[in-house]
């Protein structure tokens, strides 16, 4: 059950996590000249990314602790007293659809992240911290705009889930369009 779930999240986000990391370097400075400095500055880039994009998966664990009386959170915390991270880890991403209230994954925290980056990617010298705070967010947008595409409704309800109000199908893509907007631009800035 571990290697199945685990396996389908790493074939799901990893890839996208190598392909945006490789875009943003040959479209950033091409891929010449090929000094050795520069190569491993952009290997610590890729990896950076690759980082980031699995951290977002720690929100998993933290929604245990944020919502310690439902169902999913005292059974993985069970698993967890157990010394058993193996298996919460691929009940939590067995049952992933029932966790709605990500910290994560919400249009609060994609607020937030703005700052933040920014501080990060102008007070950061390498390219290790720039790759991690870029691809905390590629990992964000891309699972909030393949859910826009299949399931707006959901959308709204998980990445939402903080604003007292129903988000129309139009404030989603407006609030989706910026924040896409801001992180390539953070993308291509960032050196």
């Amino acid at each position: 059950m571990y290697s199945r779930g685990m396996k389908r999240y790493m074939l799901s986000h990893l890839p996208m996590a190598v392909l945006y990391g490789l875009l943003v370097v040959v479209v950033r400075g091409g891929i010449l000249p090929w000094r050795m400095e520069w190569v491993f500055e952009q290997l610590w880039w890729i990896l950076g990314v690759i980082i980031g994009v699995l951290i977002v998966y720690l929100d998993r664990l933290a929604y245990i602790y944020s919502f310690p009386n439902e169902q999913l959170s005292q059974q993985a915390s069970w698993y967890l007293r157990q010394k058993k991270l193996f298996a919460a880890l691929a009940l939590l991403d067995s049952r992933r659809h029932e966790q709605i209230r990500l910290t994560f994954r919400s249009a609060l925290f994609m607020v937030f992240w703005v700052p933040l980056a920014f501080f990060a990617l102008t007070s950061t010298v390498g390219m290790l911290g720039k790759g991690v705070v870029l691809g905390v967010m590629l990992h964000i947008i891309m699972d909030s705009w393949r859910m826009q595409k299949h399931s707006p409704n959901d959308l709204n309800t998980r990445l939402f889930w903080q604003i007292k109000r129903a988000v129309t199908y139009e404030e989603q893509l407006v609030f989706l369009w910026v924040m896409t907007m801001i992180f390539v631009f953070f993308s291509f800035w960032a050196r």
